[in-house]
């Protein structure tokens, strides 16, 4: 039996407790929703909604990394749940194997199904471990992968000392409905924060960005006459298909000048931000709202960021009435 088989095993035993949580090194934290007791002496990092802990032995060249996904709108499925995380946080991120063998374990309204296999990262060879809990309408993601089976221990301890809070409402509808549409003070139209977790198969078809227009006046500072004026008017159309391709068709006119360039990629979904790809480049954007309309289907974002530039917090979490002066585009696709 291959070595990383044995290693499944071991954490499939024992690898879900939501209601009393097992004996672990390190003090309890929370992250949303979700309780957990941190990796004593090992490196945290947090972004926005999810937190990392890593630790690597020099000696041994050994490694682990756990990283936390906090809680986000579930698909209801907790089968569709796990693929979908599968899929966006390991197969698009390293080299394994797109279906793994996988485990399933209840506890009252929630769903745990893990699951792994060998992965191929920078550092080489290692384990990808992912578990899924569903329930509520939510899901949250545990993610490990290592490359020493001494850090099973660890990662099972992790996994078991997850406790949802009790308070947790539950959500009976995960599915967006045409909503009647509302103003806020600006009369602006309100596009509200998603009610659930996003995927490609939402985003497949033709959606046109808000058009923008700039036009620029200048003056001579000594007397105040007119110098001149920069008119710009631009479009872009985003197309997206359901293996993950991205196709932009953007065309400006700049002071009577005409300029088009079209440009594709590969694009994945995690939590509430968009990843484009394009040859070595990433682009970032925060899902900020969705909408449904009888005849169209609006979808709000904020950005966008690139590559390693980090996205402010208050994008994942900062709906309040301030929130309206966040610079937002509007993608909108004709039904």
């Amino acid at each position: 039996m291959k070595e990383s088989s044995v290693i499944l095993g071991l954490i499939f035993i024992c690898v879900f407790c939501l209601i009393v949580p097992n004996a672990v090194f390190g003090q309890t934290e929370k992250l949303g929703i979700i309780n957990y007791n941190a990796p004593k002496g090992w490196t945290k990092t947090l972004k926005g909604n999810v937190v990392a802990f890593t630790d690597y032995n020099q000696a041994t060249n050994s490694f682990c990394i756990i990283t936390l996904y906090g809680a986000t709108p579930g698909s209801g499925n907790p089968a569709t749940d796990f693929t979908s995380e599968w899929n966006n946080l390991v197969v698009k991120n390293m080299k394994t194997e797109a279906n793994p063998q996988t485990d399933e374990q209840k506890d009252g309204d929630w769903t745990a199904i893990s699951g792994g296999g060998q992965v191929e990262t920078d550092a080489g060879k290692a384990l990808g471990f992912l578990t899924v809990i569903s329930g509520f309408g939510k899901k949250v993601s545990i993610l490990a992968v290592f490359n020493n089976p001494e850090y099973v221990k660890q990662v099972d301890a992790f996994i078991g000392s997850i406790e949802m809070d009790k308070t947790v409402s539950a959500q009976t509808n995960n599915k967006v409905t045409p909503a009647q549409t509302t103003l806020d003070s600006d009369g602006n139209l309100v596009i509200p924060e998603p009610t659930r977790q996003l995927t490609l198969d939402d985003l497949v078809g033709e959606w046109g960005d808000n058009p923008g227009r700039i036009s620029t006046t200048y003056v001579n500072r000594s007397d105040g006459s007119y110098a001149g004026t920069d008119s710009l008017h631009f479009t872009s159309k985003w197309t997206f298909s359901a293996n993950g391709n991205w196709t932009n068709d953007f065309f400006e006119v700049r002071n009577g000048k005409k300029l088009s360039d079209v440009s594709s990629g590969t694009m994945t979904i995690t939590g509430r931000v968009i990843f484009m790809k394009r040859n070595k480049s990433i682009t970032k954007y925060v899902i900020r709202g969705w909408l449904e309309l009888p005849e169209m289907t609006i979808l709000k974002v904020a950005g966008p960021w690139y590559d390693d530039q980090e996205i402010p917090e208050k994008m994942f979490n900062d709906f309040s009435e301030s929130s309206r002066f966040i610079l937002t585009s509007k993608w909108v696709r004709i039904k």
